[in-house]
Order: C-alpha cells, then structure tokens, then sequence
C-alpha cells in the first residue's frame, strides 16, 4: 500500500511540475515517463518484511494434472451413479407412501 501511495503523489508531482513550468509539454511529460519506463525504472516498491517462508513459485507438471483430473473424473462418475440410485430409491419410497395414503 505504502508503494502505490508512493507513486501516485510521484505522479502528481511530475503532473504538477510539468503543468507549472512553461517550457515543458504534456508530450515532454509521456516522453519522460516512457523513458523512465524503458530504462527499468520501477516505480512500484513491494514490503517484503511481512513475508515469512520466501520460496519458487511451484507448477504441476501435465502428467501429474491429467492423473489427478482423471481420478476425480472416476469418483465423481462413481459417485453420481451411487446418489442417483439412492435418490430413485427414497423418490420411490416417498411415493409409495404418497400414494397408500
């Protein structure tokens, strides 16, 4: 939060100043933050303190995902066929007992 507010009054200042001074102009003003950019300026800071444990970012390989989709693709054909009988069978019953009253 603290490096968004940083640059945001950056911004405003540079906005201000190039408003103010007669010989600068608004294109002067882009080219500058262009350059700025190109050069690897950043802008934006990130707090670091708060974080505890630093480590790579980790991907799953394609191998290990097309294993664990088709798993969970079995239970849950597995699993709607079991609840779609037990839904037929308390439908029915509840029928049956619609119907005897």
């Amino acid at each position: 939060m603290e490096g968004v507010e940083k640059f945001f009054s950056k911004m405003v200042i540079d906005a201000k100043s190039a408003a103010s001074s007669s010989s600068s102009s608004l294109s002067d003003f882009a080219d500058n933050l262009i350059k700025e950019k190109q050069a690897g300026g950043n802008s934006t800071t990130y707090d670091t303190s708060a974080i505890l444990v630093k480590r790579p970012p980790s991907g799953v390989s394609a191998w290990t995902c097309s294993k664990l989709c088709a798993v969970f693709f079995v239970a849950g054909v597995f699993v709607g066929y079991t609840l779609k009988r037990r839904v037929r069978s308390w439908a029915s019953k509840l029928l049956r007992k619609i119907r005897d009253d």
